[in-house]
């Protein structure tokens, strides 16, 4: 019975506590059930409520508004004369209680108000020059619409809303603006036509308020209790220029507390009782299924009792005997009738000394007596010769009970310790050799720790108490799966041992690599009896193993997989994508603008970005990914098993891509200090033809070179078209290089002009004049000449050349005064010695340096903009002028452009282009003179083609002009002088 019910009546507490938890919680529901009904119909109740007082608010408004669509007819029918105003006013004013008085106001200005007491002050206010006002005024003129405005504090006290109405009057076939009609409502009065003032002697807590149309923000019109305004009803209504909203709420909240309280007191007492009831059924049906069991338990345990003497009886292997006092052998028990000197019926009844030699029936006599004097005896050992040779036996007595009057008996036990004998003789052998060098551990067939020596303590760290009866589990790092464990067990189990190398845990809490061994101990039956184990710390061993894998195979810096360790990856993964059918990707990554942080920063810093962007790369790939640093600013990215199909293989490819491209876009913080890089990708899929490492490496470099010319910051695939322009670019590179030597280069001068059409500077514009190619655009050999580092001789060449042309012209008095503008790239502005080297050419050419203006683009002020400022300073304490170029195309921020020693804005072409058509590009262009003007610089705009271009510019306040309006770019010996 106590089987059958074990888990209702063996814990009746526990059963009361689940019926009771199961009936509070089936009554927290119906108590929740009726909270929210009556929430949902008292909430239905507040929006009618609210509703019906909205329609009335929204009525009332109405009808004061239509005054003054009543003052804009008389304004209208009279033609804009309003003599009748005051007596149509008196006449129409009683009829609207909430209204406080109405006035006109021609061309915005008050010049009548009804009534006049207390308004006087109102009278010469021009509503739309008021700053206050002049927004919802300018509304209501340009939309010919009425506009609301409110709420307002009233000169007669109070609070009051203003509807201003936009008055047309029609003059020669058309309408014309005359001024606004006027309508000042008070909000108290609107609120007693609305009966809302009743709402609070219903207990009612309520907020009227509408949306300012022109920050967004919310104005209280009207409230009463706003503390108690908690997740209120909103009904809104229409007015003029926007929307009104009432919102209301119960002051005693949506919650009626002392209902709730008193429903779950309730629902905690029915519960209470159905548990206690329970609790009571429990322990008296626990009762007598324990009386039932006690009586059952009772009768087994005597059979078991009789059942178990004789069991323990035929178990014991010994030899027994019952031997009375007189040494008379009365009856003996045995599984091993080969230990007996004699067959049974040759002892049986006769004296211990007919049957043993005398010194073994001494030593039972003396046995028996010590026996009778303490109860038992032990630790007897006598050797006997039996027929397969000598045995070693232990004998122990113990007295039996007989009657009173009878002789002593003795139940004698022989036990034969021959094997036990040569055992301990090889465990003293073994006990040498245990405490070895190496570390030894002994359990049992169920892993229970016997023994451990002490190299196993020192390795471990474990004492021999700490380990013995528990498992070696204990050591057990974490660091394998299950299946390992698995695999070794079933080794020893089909083997009889196992050895490898195996991570275990110190007591410590090391995690630690050692040479395992564990061979399986069997007995006669092939049984297993023990586990014995050695083990040998490895750490050393594998420490330095891993110190020669890591200088072999990983970058020292980063910590990733260097070309070595990537090249045999890439194989592996070549050769896995043609197995599965599936397609990879290589990714090569290179660090935008990496040199000039090195130079400017240094290498120290240099090292915190890649070690920083190596972290981040390896975050943002997947965990079958490679991540390798092939050098410098160099990273590649190998990934796997992406698809089968080419266009799904490419997406994943391309998101992957992307994430990267976002990771690395997040700032970094090196040494305190901000610092922003960006990366260029190129990809190449591989898996779908046969290709050779080193010439997809060349694939993934030419996509980068690709994102590069794209605008860096991006990522791009490669395709064959890629080889014939990377081999187009490489012998462009060659081509500017021998123009350098040959001279092929050639300065143009564009004129700049002032508003009378003075020359007064040029800008300097390279020419490449190529033998069989001709003309070649700036546009296609310029970024060749940045990427390849071209651009730093080039641009040596450009200021030297401009230099010597100032000192030409310097020796003219009509070209005397010109100022040359020439362009300087980021990368040779950010160049240690650009400052030095300038300076040096000023020097050696003998230009004047007032007269040489640096013209700088705002892209190249994003990065290192305290060392470009102090590079300004530096050149600027030498005369040497800075126009800002493109601006407003670019970064544009004003936080650097006030601390930059600039003296001039340049309006980029592209604003003038459309500057007569797109309101867009004049409003931008605007802009920029504006702020010129207020920084008091000079601003200049590029690009003016057309008279209508330069005439527009003028009157904005433009004055300085270049472009083709006024002249092409020549030679200097063609420059307009």
């Amino acid at each position: 019975m106590a089987d059958s019910f074990p888990l209702l009546y063996r814990r009746p507490r526990l059963l009361a506590s689940i019926v009771f938890l199961l009936c509070l919680a089936l009554s927290t529901q119906v108590v929740w059930n009726l909270e929210q009904n009556h929430r949902h119909n008292l909430r239905a109740d507040m929006e009618n409520i609210a509703q019906n007082h909205a329609f009335l608010l929204r009525d009332s408004l109405r009808q004061a508004l239509t005054l003054n669509y009543s003052m804009a007819t008389l304004v209208r029918l009279s033609q804009g004369q309003t003599t009748a105003f005051e007596a149509v006013a008196r006449d129409m004013l009683p009829y609207y209680d909430s209204v406080s008085h109405i006035s006109l106001s021609p061309n915005g200005v008050i010049s009548q108000v009804y009534p006049l007491e207390g308004n006087e002050k109102s009278v010469g206010f021009n509503q739309l020059a008021d700053s206050a006002q002049n927004k919802e005024a300018l509304r209501a003129r340009d939309s010919g619409q009425m506009t609301l405005t409110g709420p307002v504090n009233l000169v007669q006290g109070g609070t009051g809303v203003v509807a201003r109405l936009p008055i047309m009057v029609d003059e020669q076939g058309s309408s014309r603006f005359w001024g606004f009609g006027n309508v000042i409502i008070r909000v108290n009065r609107l609120l007693e036509t609305a009966n809302i003032q009743q709402l609070n002697s219903q207990g009612m807590a309520y907020k009227l308020w509408r949306t300012n149309p022109f920050d967004n923000n919310q104005e209280v019109i009207a409230v009463n209790a706003p503390e108690h305004l908690h997740d209120p009803v909103h009904k809104s209504f229409d007015v003029p220029n926007g929307e009104w909203t009432l919102s209301m709420a119960p002051i005693s909240g949506w919650v009626n507390w002392w209902r709730l309280t008193s429903e779950i007191m309730l629902a905690l007492v029915l519960s209470g009782l159905l548990g206690y009831q329970t609790f009571l059924m429990a322990k008296l049906q626990r009762r007598k299924i324990n009386l039932q069991t006690a009586v059952e338990e009772q009768t087994r345990e005597l059979l078991n009792a009789r059942a178990q003497l004789q069991a323990t009886l035929d178990a014991i292997p010994d030899l027994l005997f019952e031997i009375s006092a007189d040494g008379v052998i009365h009856n003996f028990h045995t599984h091993r009738p080969e230990l007996l000197l004699l067959q049974p019926e040759a002892f049986l009844g006769k004296k211990i000394n007919d049957v043993v030699p005398a010194r073994i029936s001494a030593l039972i006599y003396s046995t028996m007596e010590e026996t009778s004097q303490q109860g038992f005896a032990s630790g007897k050992y006598y050797s006997l010769q039996l027929a397969d040779g000598r045995h070693e036996f232990e004998l122990s007595a113990a007295c039996k009970a007989v009657s009173p009057g009878a002789h002593k008996h003795f139940v004698m036990i022989s036990r034969d310790i021959t094997e036990r004998r040569l055992a301990e003789e090889e465990l003293r052998v073994a006990a040498t050799a245990f405490e070895a060098r190496e570390g030894m551990m002994i359990t049992d067939p169920d892993g229970v720790i016997l023994r451990v020596n002490k190299a196993f303590s020192e390795i471990t760290g474990y004492s021999a108490e700490e380990v013995i009866g528990q498992n070696p589990r204990l050591l057990n790092s974490g660091h394998h799966e299950p299946e390992f464990y698995a695999n070794i067990w079933h080794t020893i189990i089909h083997e009889g041992s196992w050895k490898g190398e195996i991570w275990n845990r110190r007591r410590s809490g090391e995690i630690y690599p050692e040479w395992l061994t564990i061979t399986a101990v069997k007995n006669g039956c092939d049984q297993i009896t023990h586990y014995v184990s050695t083990l040998t710390d490895i750490t050393e061993r594998k420490e330095n193993e891993a110190r020669i894998n890591n200088l072999a195979f990983f970058d020292p810096l980063t910590q990733l997989p260097n070309r070595r360790l990537l090249q045999d990856r890439l194989e592996h993964a070549i050769a896995a994508s043609e197995r599965k059918n599936t397609l990879g990707a290589l990714l090569f990554i290179d660090l935008d603008d990496f040199k000039t942080l090195n130079d400017n920063r240094g290498h120290h810093i240099g090292d915190l970005l890649l070690v920083a962007v190596a972290n981040r790369l390896r975050m943002a790939v997947r965990a079958q990914d490679t991540v390798a640093r092939l050098g410098g600013d160099e990273f590649l990215v190998v990934l796997e098993d992406l698809d089968s199909n080419h266009d799904h293989a490419a997406a994943i490819a391309q998101q992957i891509a992307e994430t990267i491209l976002e990771s690395l876009n997040a700032h970094y913080t090196l040494e305190g200090q901000d610092y922003f890089s960006t990366p260029s990708i190129g990809i190449s899929l591989f898996g779908d033809r046969l290709v050779h490492i080193d010439e997809l490496l060349k694939q993934a470099d030419q996509a980068m070179y690709h994102a590069k010319a794209a605008g860096r910051n991006t990522w791009r695939f490669f395709d064959p078209e890629m080889q014939e322009h990377t081999a187009q670019r490489f012998a462009l590179q060659h081509e500017i290089r021998e123009a350098l030597q040959l001279q092929q280069f050639q300065l143009f001068y564009q004129p700049q002009v002032d508003h009378t059409g003075a020359i007064v500077g040029a800008e300097a514009l390279i020419r490449w004049f190529h033998p069989q190619r001709g003309m070649v655009s700036p546009l296609e050999f310029i970024p060749i000449a940045e990427e390849s580092g071209l651009i730093l001789p080039l641009g040596n060449w450009i200021v030297e050349e401009a230099c010597q042309q100032l000192v030409r012209w310097s020796q003219n008095p009509t070209t005397a005064r010109l100022v040359i503008a020439i362009n300087v790239s980021a990368r040779q502005f950010q160049q240690q010695q650009f400052v030095m080297q300038l300076l040096s050419i000023l020097q050696r050419t003998g230009a004047n340096p007032r007269y040489l203006k640096l013209e700088l683009t705002e892209s190249m002020l994003v990065h290192n903009q305290q060392d470009i400022i102090a590079k300004m300073d530096e050149l600027k304490n030498h005369g040497i002028k800075f126009s800002l170029d493109d601006f407003g195309t670019g970064y544009s921020s004003l936080s650097y452009l006030k601390r930059l020693p600039i003296s001039e804005l340049k309006i980029d072409k592209s604003f003038v282009n459309d500057i007569l058509t797109d309101s867009n590009d004049a409003a931008i262009a605007r802009m920029i003179i504006r702020l010129a003007q207020s920084m008091e610089l000079r601003v200049i705009a590029e690009g003016v083609e057309t008279q209508t271009q330069r005439d527009w510019l003028e009157a904005e306040g433009c004055v300085h002009y270049q472009g083709y309006y006024f002249g092409k770019p020549v030679a200097a010996a063609d420059f307009p002088l």
